[in-house]
């Protein structure tokens, strides 16, 4: 008799102890709380089904393997554990530290298991497939009451315990019928959750949408982080055509100017000056002269020394002239006749352009000291193609507009859709098909997928 089930990750038990006592146990509760579960885990364990139904429809969503663990009443436990690829039995003896172990069993129970468990089926001549003694659902009981009575009767004549099942059968009667009933409900709820399924169809083509409204969102976070270079290349582009326009402004500016007279030999006149200072300073001593002798008698008469002076004077100039030459003769005694003089027009004419070219020279030089910090300007690039990007730029800033209010509206009417599912699952209180817990974010993340 088993006295103890372990459950872990079977369907939507993660884990369950049940402590079995003596006689019978009966398992009680609302629907979709795992009691059938129960029953199809001890199944599992009895006869290690592989292929129908799948059993990957075992393992609790999110786990890796299920587990089916009993302890019989001489101490014995058995396990069995299904992953999605393979099933294995572990047998502990009563006392045994470690577990023996059953791979590749092919559908098969081993011998071994079967007979610590003794949930044998029963074989009948007539059918090929065998009759379960020990467990049922409410669909499928256990003492074939959907089968016509020649099956029932070959069971009972193949059966040791016929007394008392023919005592059970009148209460799985009963049974039945409230399964029955319970059938019916459940399928007036499957078709109230298909109504409301039904209801959900808009939503893959809101997700599409939703899709599209992200990638326009993300092409329009693109033109944002390029609107910012643009707007710095235009500002750029606006700087440089204001500084073209102020250099052509200054060069035709350049253009009417005069150039500069030609520069002139001033030696004459800076003799000149140097002759009236030196006048001003003997105006000066003569003045600070005149303050002392203001007070001194009227000097005689002056004789006329007219003739004297020139006479004196006229000395004084043959003197000078009869050095000159003397000194003239004495340089020139060793000197050889000069020669004779040459047309100097030729080199007037290229002194005089010299000097024109002097004066240019000196413009140009303050002119280039003039624009040297000037920056030459870039060639201006032709502006079909900005009017062109200006253009895109306005339209895809009207389609972002767009397309936000069009986001704004499918959000909207995800978020009533979202309410309603809610209330539906709040109603519904766990999954339908499977009885695991249900909340709208699982439902629209990855709707409780029940072959994972």
């Amino acid at each position: 008799m088993i006295t103890k089930i372990v459950i872990d990750n079977f369907m939507a038990h993660e884990h369950t102890e049940l402590e079995l006592g003596p006689g019978v146990t009966i398992l009680t509760g609302a629907n979709n709380t795992g009691k059938s579960a129960v029953v199809e885990a001890l199944r599992c364990l009895a006869t290690n089904p592989v292929r129908s139904p799948n059993p990957a429809l075992y393992i609790r969503h999110g786990a890796k393997e299920a587990r089916v663990e009993v302890e019989v009443d001489d101490g014995t436990r058995v396990a069995w554990v299904r992953t999605k690829r393979w099933a294995k039995y572990e047998l502990w003896a009563p006392g045994a530290e470690e577990p023996e172990e059953y791979h590749k069993l092919q559908g098969r129970v081993p011998e071994d298991v079967a007979k610590a468990l003794r949930l044998d089926q029963v074989e009948l001549e007539t059918r090929k497939d065998s009759v379960d003694v020990h467990l049922g659902n409410q669909r499928d009981p256990v003492f074939l009451l959907n089968q016509p009575d020649s099956v029932m009767a070959e069971f009972f004549a193949a059966s040791t315990e016929s007394a008392h099942l023919l005592a059970m059968q009148n209460a799985l009667k009963m049974r039945v019928r409230d399964a029955k009933r319970e059938e019916r409900d459940l399928t007036d709820r499957i078709g109230r959750t298909a109504d409301d399924l039904d209801r959900l169809a808009p939503l893959p083509d809101i997700a599409r949408r939703m899709d599209e409204a992200e990638e326009l969102e993300r092409h329009a976070v693109r033109l944002e982080r390029e609107t910012p270079a643009l707007e710095a290349a235009l500002a750029e582009f606006g700087n440089l055509a204001g500084a073209l326009a102020r250099e052509r402004a200054v060069g035709e500016a350049l253009q009417g100017v005069q150039p500069p007279p030609p520069v002139r030999d001033v030696d004459r006149l800076k003799r000149h000056i140097t002759s009236m200072d030196a006048v001003n300073a003997d105006l000066a001593r003569a003045e600070r002269t005149a303050g002392p002798l203001a007070g001194l008698q009227v000097p005689p008469a002056a004789v006329d020394t007219g003739p004297l002076r020139r006479l004196i004077h006229d000395l004084d100039a043959t003197r000078t002239a009869l050095r000159k030459d003397a000194d003239q003769r004495t340089v020139l005694a060793g000197l050889a006749d000069p020669p004779a003089l040459a047309d100097t027009a030729r080199l007037t004419a290229m002194v005089d352009e010299l000097l024109v070219l002097r004066a240019r020279s000196g413009r140009l030089a303050r002119l280039e000291t003039a624009l040297g910090s000037i920056a030459e300007p870039s060639r201006p690039h032709p502006l079909g193609d900005l009017t062109a990007m200006v253009t895109e730029f306005a339209g895809l800033t009207t389609q972002i507009s767009s397309r936000q209010a069009e986001l704004d509206g499918l959000e909207a009417d995800l978020q009533s859709v979202v309410v309603a599912l809610e209330e539906r699952i709040r109603a519904l209180g766990c999954c339908p098909v499977c009885g695991g817990d249900l909340t709208a974010d699982s439902f629209l993340d990855h709707g409780c997928r029940h072959g994972a």
